[in-house]
């Protein structure tokens, strides 16, 4: 069963219209774009997230995947199985922020090596 959310675009807009408050209102929390970045290498479910991002809480991780979910970022299909089962995926719209993962990851990377010189 898919869950998706369809979030109207009224509903993730800021008030003041302003893009670049919108893009950090979707993907501008702290653990949001490396929860995006673990997905878009594949479908995850919770625990294999958690165990990935060792640093995030329970709580956190399901907040932040609540919120991605919301902005339509991430897709969560649950499986009516005992135990449950529950899968993360990054979503077709939450793969048009794939551009900015790498701009960000790749500016990451020269960031640590100038501290290293």
């Amino acid at each position: 069963m898919d869950t998706a959310s369809s979030a109207k675009p009224s509903d993730t807009q800021p008030a003041t219209g302003c893009p670049l408050t919108a893009a950090l209102n979707a993907i501008g929390g702290k653990w949001n774009m490396i929860c995006l970045y673990w997905l878009d290498t594949g479908t995850r479910r919770f625990n294999e997230l958690q165990r990935l991002m060792p640093d995030i809480s329970h709580k956190v991780l399901a907040e932040t995947l609540r919120t991605l979910e919301q902005q339509g970022l991430v897709t969560r299909t649950e499986f009516p199985e005992v135990p449950p089962r529950v899968e993360y995926k990054i979503s077709a719209y939450g793969e048009s922020v794939r551009p900015l993962i790498e701009a960000v990851r790749v500016w990451g990377r020269a960031h640590l090596e100038r501290g290293r010189t």
